[in-house]
């Protein structure tokens, strides 16, 4: 019999807690409006989670870059000769298509973070199916992980998302420099995800569109930029409403003066 309840009542973290100390295996199905969620468990360990129905698909692995197509048609062609409950993942380290390593970080990290978005829920329906398992074409971690990790980093974003948002209340804002970034501007270091994002300040671009452009996930993006705020670096701004047509020909469209980004990005680094 399958388990339900909202997650508003007995909360994520509660019930991956009750996984790992049960060992349990199986589905665990969430929704909440039009936004979904499956996660997959052997033993009290996560296997896979996705946040798409597509995410379950095998060419995951090629949108990731883990595998070309050839490569996954080879894959799946092996698993339908060996059956006998064999999966994608056991075929692809079998015949070295890829290696472990590579292949658990990078599944690793997108389970993680299709988890991590579902903490800040506040409800949504869920289903537990005892014993259900992943389809053997589906991109699965190679080595399940600990459920232990999730919840507390799951449980620090939340928190860190409430301090974010008293200064970044939505991914709809534009980010802009300020005229006089502000003397914490010295010694600054920046790591090469706050290089991606610092290069996409333009003035007009929102925090989605600057998540799009570096691929980042939008809360990253919004830590990062919530570090230029408090370093006095950049203000976040509604995006301006596109002022009408004047009579007579389309209105001239103002110049963005980029010599600031790049005196920004220059005296950075040069410390």
């Amino acid at each position: 019999m399958a388990l339900v309840g909202n997650i508003r009542d007995f909360g994520l973290s509660d019930f991956l807690y009750l996984v790992d100390r049960g060992d349990k295996t199986g589905g665990l199905y969430l929704s909440h409006g039009q936004e979904t969620a499956l996660l997959f468990f052997e033993r009290g360990k996560l296997v896979m989670a996705v946040r798409r129905p597509e995410d379950q698909q095998p060419d995951l692995l090629v949108r990731l870059g883990l595998l070309t197509e050839n490569q996954l048609a080879r894959a799946r062609a092996s698993l339908a000769a060996r059956g006998n409950g064999a999966t994608l993942t056991e075929v692809i380290l079998a015949e070295n298509l890829a290696p472990r390593e590579q292949l658990q970080g990078a599944l690793q990290s997108f389970s993680e973070e299709a988890v991590y978005g579902l903490f800040g829920w506040p409800e949504g329906e869920f289903r537990f199916e005892q014993n259900q398992r992943p389809d053997p074409a589906a991109p699965t971690i190679p080595s399940p992980i600990s459920v232990d990790h999730l919840i507390m980093e799951g449980s620090r974003r939340i928190d860190e998302l409430g301090r974010i948002k008293d200064r970044i209340p939505s991914t709809d804002l534009v980010v802009r420099f300020l005229d006089q970034p502000g003397v914490r501007i010295k010694g600054i270091k920046l790591s090469a995800e706050e290089w991606r994002v610092i290069a996409r300040i333009n003035g007009r671009d929102t925090l989605a569109e600057i998540a799009q452009k570096t691929n980042l996930k939008e809360f990253d993006v919004c830590r990062i930029v919530y570090g230029f705020l408090t370093a006095g670096l950049v203000e976040v701004v509604k995006k301006p409403v596109p002022m009408p047509l004047a009579r007579g020909g389309p209105a001239e469209v103002p110049r963005v003066k980029r010599s600031l980004v790049n005196r920004i990005i220059n005296r950075i680094k040069g410390m």
